[in-house]
């Protein structure tokens, strides 16, 4: 298997950057909501927030290497083909998810 996506199959690029995103975007989740265990002003709590920054900027660079890595290279067509109505909406949703995945880091 090959780094770059090809016509017929994602490559091992794309496939490790979406499991990788998948884990950091729930460790930045679990991070800021295990903070509220912690009493304010405590070392505990002030890490649990150094740890959502640091863990939402890599997610802002991993998106970033991603849409790079997209543009690059070819997408695999979906088999059997989509009606028109859902691949505009999964167009949508993507993005929308990369939307998402910009715009939570810088917000």
């Amino acid at each position: 298997m090959s780094w770059k996506n090809s016509t017929s199959r994602y490559g091992n690029l794309a496939i490790g950057l979406h499991w990788l995103m998948l884990l950091l975007i729930g460790a930045v989740y679990a991070t800021i909501e295990l903070r509220g265990i912690f009493p304010k002003g405590s070392d505990p709590r002030e890490a649990m927030k150094m740890w959502h920054f640091m863990l939402g900027l890599s997610v802002l660079l991993l998106t970033l290497l991603r849409i790079a890595n997209r543009f690059s290279a070819p997408t695999p067509a979906i088999e059997p083909p989509l009606k028109p109505l859902q691949d505009k909406l999964a167009k949508l949703m993507h993005l929308a998810l990369y939307g998402l995945m910009l715009g939570m880091p810088l917000a």
